[in-house]
């Protein structure tokens, strides 16, 4: 960017004030929403605080001699950038009301409810949301299935949905942070210039002792409140599975969808052929297999057209079940791509602010005032590690949190003459980990929007996202020294061929 390209006259420099201002106002608006609103704020005032911080930022940059056709063609491309996110977004809540009505998600609860011990259920979601989660790249993707089972199986076995959201997340997110197919994963690994099986080599030093941590502490809570969960009666168990088998014909046929959803993403197939071959599986079985229960559903005749043009409209606009059973109505409404409305307009309003932000330069002016400050390898990786985390809570975009850090820092690594794994690593550990702990984070309001269970609720039990980046700093500050540091043989090969590694 430069005046020429701008054909503008001269641009006012940037400052303090000017690049602070809009960043302060949203957090005020932001804080203010939380407190208002609670975990509702993310039905709407979050959004709005977004989109009056851009505006504000809009102005800044139009008093600073930006046009406000460049700051427009900013936005747009940024909002267009995120275009396959939002059609994924759809598509999942297209997928969560296809699997309620085939049965999969029911088959699942039904399944887990027999073969899962109280004593360990927090342990088994962490466990499986992990195994799940690192198959097909997806925390999000995880949760919407998987997740939502395991919530099912909570509220029927009587115990706490928030302790088991926060179980889900961990998992989901410890698979999604590791595995090769994650989109976060190959992100923080291209920014850093290192080659992914080495970016996922280095992340086990600090992410394997967190997960075991978490398990351990989750197992312990498990034994501690086995006593609550026991005391539920076993006949009201009884009857909701029951209920489950008598409106849908409980098999493994039902789990088909699921079955392709792992094998097509493990063969790296596109995210949205994934998740349609998910839907359609789900349909053709509900249309197939579950006839009385999608006639059930629809209240009308028990027809093959009439059932799909149900089916049909719950993909758009969700279940509303209505089987007689309270429990079991709430277990499988929800779902369809209008219950994404809030994500996406959360999205969108994220990616406007930060893509203004980024476009009058306010972050990268930041950012290159601190990395001025830093020369020691701890006390950058610490920061590496702190300004994900802040660009989560500023702009509520994952990718900006990774892909921003990534530029700014990397050549701070490269004069220290480390290995750009220690920045690939630091990247994941604060801005993958803890997007989802942010009430107006596009994560947080997603998962929270799926699971049915308010960030603020969920939030203290995500214990392997807040391990995570706490071990991250202290390894940083106190072990770093343990670690080969140097250059890899990947990364001398490609500094070498750029001329631009020096000697020690």
């Amino acid at each position: 960017m430069n005046e020429a390209q701008l054909n503008l006259p001269y641009i006012k420099p940037n400052n303090m004030f000017l690049a602070l201002f809009p960043i302060v106002l949203l957090m005020i608006m932001l804080a203010s929403s939380v407190m208002v609103f609670g975990g509702d704020g993310a039905s709407g005032a979050n959004q709005v605080a977004l989109i009056i911080a851009g505006i504000v930022t809009i102005c800044i940059g139009m008093y600073r001699g930006f046009s406000y056709k460049y700051l427009e063609d900013e936005f747009v491309k940024g909002i267009s950038s995120a275009i396959t996110s939002l059609i994924i977004l759809l598509l999942i809540g297209g997928l969560v009301a296809s699997w309620s009505i085939s049965g999969t998600i029911p088959t699942m609860i039904s399944y887990g409810v027999h073969m899962l011990n109280t004593d360990y259920l927090y342990l088994c979601a962490l466990v499986v949301s992990s195994f799940v989660s690192l198959s097909i790249g997806s925390s999000w993707s995880t949760c919407a299935t998987i997740g939502v089972a395991f919530i099912g199986i909570s509220n029927v076995l009587g115990l706490n949905p928030a302790i088991t959201a926060g179980a889900i997340i961990s998992g989901a997110y410890f698979g999604d942070k590791l595995s090769p197919l994650s989109e976060t994963t190959n992100l923080a690994s291209t920014i850093s210039g290192v080659e992914l099986s080495q970016h996922v080599k280095n992340m086990l030093y600090t992410t394997i002792p967190s997960i075991v941590l978490a398990g351990i502490i989750f197992t312990i809570i498990g034994l501690t409140l086995s006593d609550t969960a026991n005391s539920v009666n076993p006949e009201s168990i009884t009857a909701i599975d029951t209920e489950l088998n008598k409106v849908f014909n409980i098999s493994v046929i039902n789990l088909i969808p699921l079955v392709f959803l792992i094998v097509m993403s493990v063969m790296r197939l596109p995210t949205i052929l994934i998740l349609v071959t998910g839907i359609v599986t789900g349909v053709i079985i509900a249309i197939t297999y579950q006839t009385n229960t999608v006639a059930i559903l629809s209240g009308k005749e028990n027809d093959l057209v009439n059932n799909l043009l149900y089916v049909w409209a719950a993909i758009a606009e969700g279940v509303n079940a209505n089987f007689g059973n309270d429990t079991i109505n709430e277990l499988l409404s929800g779902g369809g791509m209008v219950s994404m409305t809030n994500t996406l307009f959360l999205v969108i309003a994220a990616v406007f602010f930060g893509s203004l932000l980024d476009a009058v330069g306010s972050l990268k002016y930041l950012l290159n005032k601190i990395s001025f400050l830093v020369r020691r390898l701890s006390l950058l990786m610490v920061t590496t590690v702190c300004t994900a985390i802040s660009l989560n809570l500023i702009t509520g975009d994952q990718y900006i949190s990774i892909i921003l850090p990534g530029k700014i820092y990397k050549n701070n690594y490269i004069e220290l003459n480390v290995s750009k794994t220690l920045m690939s690593r630091s990247l994941e550990d604060g801005g993958t980990i803890t997007s989802v702990l942010i009430p107006w984070h596009s994560c947080a309001v997603f998962i929270s929007g799926v699971l049915g269970i308010s960030t603020l609720d969920y939030l203290p039990y995500c214990l392997f996202n807040i391990i995570n980046p706490i071990l991250a700093i202290i390894v940083a500050l106190f072990f770093i020294k343990y670690f080969n540091i140097s250059l890899n043989k990947f990364e001398k090969e490609a500094e070498e061929e750029a001329g631009i590694v020096k000697c020690k």
